[in-house]
């Protein structure tokens, strides 16, 4: 199947092609950013990333797949970050070891 065409005739772009010779020449720098400030179009310069948290991201590669996802309250979650940081802990190992000292307290039905 052809595509449509959105011309009758084939479309001549020649007219288009850049001048060569003494009519070219280059913009100066200054001039197209005088130009751009005073038109309203600022420049975008890069901004630095600043994370939305204090906390330092707590994530590496040990083989935990699985995902739990809780709503807690905000002292309990620094609570949990305050235990795994004075003990080296990893997030899933603190949730881990937290698990198992519930289940030696409490019991488990998968004993």
């Amino acid at each position: 199947m052809e595509r449509p065409k959105l011309f009758d005739d084939d479309l001549n772009l020649d007219q288009f092609a850049p001048k060569v010779g003494s009519d070219t020449y280059e913009v100066p720098a200054d001039t197209i950013r005088k130009i751009a400030d005073e038109g309203g179009f600022p420049s975008r310069s890069a901004t630095v990333y600043q994370p939305s948290t204090k906390r330092l991201p707590m994530t590496y590669r040990t083989g935990r797949t699985a995902t739990l996802s809780v709503k807690t309250t905000p002292a309990a979650l620094e609570a949990f970050y305050d235990v795994a940081r004075s003990q080296g802990w990893k997030a899933g190992e603190t949730f881990e070891r937290a698990v198992e000292m519930l289940t030696r307290s409490v019991g488990s039905s998968h004993d």
